[in-house]
């Protein structure tokens, strides 16, 4: 499904002018819920982390991802445990240290399944936009320990900038992370699309540097679908997912639209 937004927002029974995006110079792409699929715990054969230390669900995840409250995707925490220990202790100080853990180890398996076990379309998706002749970075707010996995993630060897919002100690929508990733690739907002699940307000900021914004719900989706109608206010296209964006795109035998405006 591909729609466009009007100025006012999203409306279901205005037909779209331009269904699809006229093919980019450059794409900067969102990791998490965009390009990788975090496994639930039963996937894996392990208990939930809230359940393994004890402690609430809703707090502990609004503490360690929502608030993030050590500021972990801004560097300010690097080692896993100590991140684990100090958000756990916040709830409970009494939980023990072999709870603490056995959670990290549980989460690190989880996210190195979803780094490295990626989808084949998806892998797919991205020689074909390679091939294009594309230029293509990562923009991701993610801790050190959300991505301890990732040089020997397929995803790596398939981008040609790696922006972690850990390393730059700034994240989305701060316009810098933007125009890191965008300088590493030697691109302009205006030839560049940013393609993600719309977390971090991530449409917002690549839309107020004049990138048009493309919108992948079904990773998302299928954790959060909630959160759906509020993101496609900001999304200039919206696809099922990375590999039916590149399918739309048209690229085989094709080079970018050197001339578009890709807004």
């Amino acid at each position: 499904m591909r729609r466009r937004t009007d100025p006012h927002g999203y409306n279901p029974d205005v037909p779209d002018p331009r269904p699809t995006p006229p093919t980019p110079r450059a794409i900067l792409f969102d990791l998490f819920h965009t390009l990788v699929s975090i496994p639930p715990p039963e996937d894996v054969g392990h208990r939930p982390i809230a359940d393994i230390l004890g402690v609430p669900h809703k707090e502990w995840e609004r503490l360690f991802y929502q608030d993030d409250v050590l500021g972990r995707a801004l560097g300010h925490v690097l080692d896993p445990l100590e991140a684990m220990r100090r958000v756990t202790h916040r709830i409970d100080p009494t939980v023990h240290e072999d709870r603490i853990l056995e959670a990290v180890n549980s989460r690190r398996r989880r996210l190195e399944v979803g780094l490295v076990q990626i989808a084949p379309a998806f892998l797919e998706a991205l020689d074909r936009v390679r091939a294009a002749g594309i230029r293509t970075a990562l923009v991701s707010d993610a801790g050190a320990d959300d991505v301890e996995c990732w040089d020997e993630s397929p995803l790596r060897a398939r981008l040609d900038a790696v922006c972690f919002s850990f390393a730059l100690g700034v994240r989305k929508p701060d316009p810098r992370i933007y125009r890191h990733a965008l300088d590493a690739i030697g691109a302009t907002p205006e030839e560049t699309l940013f393609v993600g699940d719309g977390g971090s307000n991530e449409h917002q900021g690549a839309r107020a540097l004049g990138m048009g914004t493309v919108l992948v719900t079904r990773l998302v989706g299928a954790w959060w679908p909630h959160v759906l109608p509020d993101r496609r206010l900001h999304a200039d296209w919206e696809f099922e997912d990375v590999p039916a964006f590149v399918a739309a795109l048209g690229l085989d035998g094709r080079g970018p639209d050197y001339g578009s405006d890709v807004r």
